[in-house]
């Protein structure tokens, strides 16, 4: 059995739900078909969705407030405005996180992305801070920085996105398990009840 993982390294909602999911995937058994996307550039315009910084104040205002309220519910460590948040280059994270799951490190980079930016305060799309986390993670970062630049992780990226849109998925975290979506950390209850 596999569930498709649709995220974005600069979710705030993928980082509250990424232990739980993984855990959940562990406990079933289930291997993860992890799918980085271009929420923002290709899953936005796409699907209806509004980049953050474009929505109403009062839209704003709640979505920290349940930020604050999922982080303290699940004791997990939270940053509501962190400083590098949009990170200048929110492609480049992702592309990494790519060429991280074609050398075989699977879920671990772009979790480590998601704690850097939404917990550490890092700026994720600066190339110091993605060689820290390859090193980490004990990965060549010349390696994996050339294999992210490369023509295949990008042609990777951009059809996540596409099979993203194709499959109905509008925003992140999105799983897909039997053809059957599940939007939202706040939804891996009713994942875990299709899986069962």
């Amino acid at each position: 059995m596999k569930i498709k993982y649709y995220y974005s390294v600069l979710s705030p909602f993928s980082h509250l739900g990424i232990d739980r999911f993984i855990d959940l995937a562990k406990k079933y058994k289930i291997e993860i078909d992890e799918k980085p996307f271009d929420l923002v550039g290709e899953i936005f315009p796409n699907t209806g969705g509004i980049p953050v910084p474009q929505r109403h104040i009062t839209r704003q205002k709640y979505r920290l407030i349940e930020i604050e309220r999922i982080g303290k519910k699940y004791g997990i460590e939270i940053k509501l405005q962190p400083k590098f948040f949009p990170p200048i280059d929110p492609h480049l994270p992702a592309k990494f996180t790519l060429a991280a799951i074609k050398d075989g490190n699977r879920l671990t980079f772009g979790k480590e992305c998601l704690r850097y930016l939404w917990v550490k305060e890092k700026n994720i799309s600066d190339l110091l801070v993605l060689e820290e986390i390859c090193k980490k993670l004990n990965l060549d970062f010349q390696k994996i920085q050339e294999l992210a630049n490369s023509e295949e992780i990008t042609k990777t990226y951009l059809e996540n996105s596409k099979d993203a849109i194709k499959n109905d998925v509008f925003g992140a975290p999105t799983y897909v398990f039997e053809n059957e979506m599940f939007w939202g950390q706040d939804r891996l209850e009713y994942l875990e009840d299709k899986i069962k």
